[in-house]
């Protein structure tokens, strides 16, 4: 398939689960991806340091040119009980959940407005949607990523009439590890592969139509 053919794609949080999968089916249809982590990647890296980003966007230009499709997927989950959550770790959950989406998309999008195309999609998770039941001890980390979905609605307003799309995607319990060590090893109900099919189709001109859209992909 060459669906990507030609473009550009940077995956963050690429190192295993969703943004693995979703590295690997973009370059399997056409796109040359350029992935980042703090563990293995292309360019490795924390996506909350600056220098960090920076350098990623720096060799992803200087390799492939710009960046047409960004999927900002690192996260971190970390569960406690709110009254037991130090200021150290829920900052820490800001600066990799919220901050890293900030940076990267900050970084991203002056090339994309300059020719008139591109689209962000970001990782959210159904944790952060208003109304579903949210696991106890998980308060920091639902907070990071309802900040993550607003921060989609706002971005997509604002560049909409450039060209530029930004969507978020908000999975429910994947088969991953992370949700395996998170939730105690309670049944994940998707994999991965199912999690990185959405947001192709959100990075792909399949949802044109679409844009500050948050996709809950979660099934009970």
């Amino acid at each position: 398939m060459s669906e990507f053919s030609g473009k550009v794609a940077i995956v963050t949080g690429a190192s295993s689960g969703i943004g693995k999968k979703t590295a690997e089916l973009l370059a399997e249809r056409g796109a040359r991806v350029v992935t980042f982590a703090r563990s293995a990647g292309t360019v490795k890296g924390d996506v909350s340091d600056l220098a960090a980003i920076e350098r990623l966007f720096v060799e992803t230009e200087s390799h492939y040119g710009p960046c047409d499709i960004l999927v900002n997927n690192a996260g971190m989950i970390d569960p406690a009980p709110l009254v037991e959550t130090t200021f150290d770790q829920w900052r820490r959950m800001f600066e990799v959940n919220v901050h890293g989406v900030y940076l990267a998309c900050r970084r991203a999008l002056p090339s994309m407005l300059k020719r008139g195309t591109g689209t962000i999609v970001n990782v959210a998770s159904i944790s952060g949607v208003p109304g579903p039941e949210k696991f106890p001890g998980w308060v920091s980390y639902c907070a990071s990523k309802g900040a993550v979905i607003s921060l989609t609605e706002a971005l997509a307003v604002e560049v909409k009439s450039r060209g530029v799309r930004v969507n978020a995607v908000s999975p429910g319990a994947v088969d991953t590890a992370m949700w395996a060590e998170a939730s105690g090893g309670a049944p994940a109900s998707m994999t991965a592969g199912e999690v990185a099919e959405t947001i192709l189709f959100l990075a792909s001109d399949r949802s044109r139509p679409m844009n500050g859209q948050n996709l809950n992909v979660f099934s009970v």
